[in-house]
């Protein structure tokens, strides 16, 4: 049976190395997504002569993500039975999460008739052009345009890098946008998360921007290239009380860092009514969906 370990650091490369298959798109293959929530999922590795597997759990319910193949043209047939042997001995449902649609359609074809799926809307991926929010050009980003516009207008602003001494700062910045959300409890686990990026940013090969307004570290972004094509946004934080301060942010941190990529994968909306209106308001080119695999 499969023996897990907690996911470290040092897994990077080899995580890396297995996540090249299958041209993934989705931030189940990004160690630093990985990584930065393992000590709020419980992320966990485990590895045979097939693939790599990652086990995590969100509350009480545990799950996997697909199977990472070390060769490509490895068949899902025994990589999911050995998933099913692992959940089915440790007393829960057989469930694969963060199933894209490549993913699917290999397991239909390697597993005819042996496992269903479930779309799973509120973890699509939002996946924007990067031209299209570094200009914020034309008709459908009036708005947007305007709540900069009014900002920088009467404010000085500055966009830079992270530097080490803005951690304080930051971490403040996510406390005030904690005390002040409808769900709290996702404030002080989401804190772990950024204090894991912020401290092994370099490690990660991520890259943070601040925003400073009137000289006060306003806003920040947390970002890595993914791919040859792409950049994941896995943080954004800005100050709710300073309107404009969201969009300046998502526009400045493109702006200065992303210019060299296609696509921006801004990730998921979890299910929140307001976060998926304030996704769909940048009109994505396109989103990533996802799926649930579970037993027929």
């Amino acid at each position: 049976m499969l023996e897990f370990k907690p996911l470290e650091l040092a897994d990077k490369e080899i995580f890396k190395r297995y996540a090249k298959c299958f041209g993934y798109h989705n931030i189940e293959a990004s160690f630093a997504n990985k990584y930065i929530w393992g000590g709020v999922m419980n992320t966990k590795l485990a590895f045979d002569g097939y693939a790599m597997y990652t086990l995590l759990k969100c509350g009480e319910k545990e799950f996997m993500i697909p199977p990472f193949f070390n060769d490509c043209d490895t068949g899902f047939s025994e990589p999911l039975k050995k998933c099913e042997e692992y959940m089915r001995k440790n007393g829960g449902p057989f469930l694969i999460k963060g199933v894209n649609k490549e993913i699917k359609a290999r397991i239909e074809k390697d597993c005819p008739g042996r496992y269903a799926f479930i779309e799973d809307r509120a973890n699509f991926e939002y996946v924007y052009l990067a031209k299209d929010l570094a200009s914020l050009a034309g008709k459908k980003y009036h708005a947007k345009r305007n709540y900069i516009n009014r900002l920088v207008s009467s404010h000085d602003f500055e966009y830079r890098r992270y530097r080490s001494e803005d951690f304080g700062a930051c971490i403040e910045l996510h406390e005030k946008w904690t005390r002040t959300s409808k769900n709290p409890e996702d404030g002080y686990e989401e804190r772990g998360v950024i204090e894991r990026a912020l401290k092994n940013l370099d490690e990660l090969d991520l890259v943070c921007g601040v925003l400073l307004i009137d000289g006060s570290l306003e806003a920040f972004s947390v970002g890595e290239c993914f791919g040859n094509d792409m950049a994941i946004i896995h943080i954004e934080k800005a100050n709710a009380q300073i309107d404009g301060a969201y969009a300046l942010i998502n526009r400045e941190f493109v702006r200065n860092e992303w210019s060299g990529v296609r696509y921006i994968n801004r990730e998921e909306d979890m299910g929140i009514e307001g976060l998926r209106k304030a996704k769909l308001s940048y009109y994505p080119a396109f989103l990533i969906e996802k799926y649930d695999c579970v037993r027929a």
